[in-house]
């Protein structure tokens, strides 16, 4: 009987077809953002390339949570996949908060390099003992500012300038520490806040000018690109560890080619905002390079310790040295 039993056991694993694999990702952006577009070749090619033993189905715009919520449903392995950006993940995985200085990239070519590096590489360690996989760096791009006293085109500029600012102590000091006057505002508070001329101006990635309408109430856009915020995309640790090698080489190669098509998208993006904005009557100005390097200098000394006692003294000097 023991042998019939063992022989019954072997024809069914022979015979019986593999159980296929689902990829579930949540995220908290739009259809029509660049991580949701990306996404879509991500399943695109997954399913292809697996030859259907891998499907892929994503949740876009909350339906199953906010982002730290679906942090921690990856965590759990309720969900796969999710993404979220750096600032709002360093309570999650502290570490991260080397990312909310100011000023620490020249532009996307030099903030790719340094996270698809031994930096990144870093931060992706420290996600794996938070039960996290970093399955890569997508982006959100640069931060700018929008106001309506006078363009942003040196470092003087800022003496004064009323801003809104996140009820974050850190980014407070920082913003004093260049003459700025941070008035912390939530969220929905910063249109009216413009418009009845409580603040001058207001901090924010290119998109938010136009979904805010923050235009309709400022006459000046100064890209003073002062933060990189990076989206890091997420997956459950054991999850990934128990792949086969095979499936891993579809996932990992797949999910290279969709961060690659997702910072194209978002540079697309923002372009194409800058240029609405510009149609809409504001004037656009860059900050000059010296003033930026001034301005990040001054900010970061005045942060710099509230950063080390967050990420610690390894992870800070570690990234510090793989900007240069």
């Amino acid at each position: 009987m023991k042998f019939i039993t063992t022989m019954a056991a072997a024809l069914c694993a022979v015979t019986m077809p593999a159980m296929a694999e689902t990829i579930r990702i949540g995220h908290a952006t739009p259809e029509d953002s660049p991580i949701h577009k990306a996404l879509l070749q991500f399943k695109q090619t997954v399913e292809d390339r697996s030859e259907g033993d891998i499907t892929v189905e994503i949740f876009p715009g909350g339906q199953i949570g906010s982002v730290q919520e679906m942090v921690e449903l990856v965590q759990s392995g309720n969900i796969t996949m999710t993404t979220g950006a750096s600032v709002h993940l360093s309570a999650t995985v502290p570490e991260l908060g080397v990312l909310d200085q100011f000023l620490l990239f020249d532009d996307e070519t030099h903030a790719r390099t340094v996270l698809d590096g031994a930096a990144g590489d870093a931060l992706g360690k420290a996600m794996e003992s938070r039960d996290l996989h970093l399955v890569g760096f997508m982006e959100l791009g640069f931060r700018s500012f929008t106001n309506s006293r006078a363009p942003l085109d040196s470092l003087a500029a800022f003496e004064g300038l009323r801003m809104r600012s996140a009820d974050n102590p850190v980014q407070i000091k920082a913003w004093r520490a260049i003459g700025a006057v941070p008035v912390p505002l939530a969220w929905g508070e910063i249109y009216s806040s413009l418009q009845q001329g409580l603040i001058d101006g207001q901090e924010s990635a290119l998109s938010s000018m136009i979904v805010e309408r923050f235009f309709e109430v400022q006459d000046y856009v100064s890209l003073t690109g002062h933060i990189y915020w990076p989206e890091l995309w997420m997956a459950n640790a054991d999850w990934y560890a128990g792949l086969s090698e095979a499936e891993r080489e579809i996932i990992d190669t797949a999910a290279q080619e969709t961060v690659t098509l997702q910072r194209e998208l978002t540079a697309e993006a923002n372009a194409a905002t800058l240029a609405k904005l510009e149609e809409a009557g504001l004037a656009v100005n860059e900050l000059p390079a010296e003033d930026r390097a001034e301005m990040g200098a001054m900010m970061n000394a005045a942060i710099e310790a509230d950063i080390r006692g967050k990420v610690g003294d390894a992870v800070y000097d570690q990234f510090m040295s793989a900007l240069q």
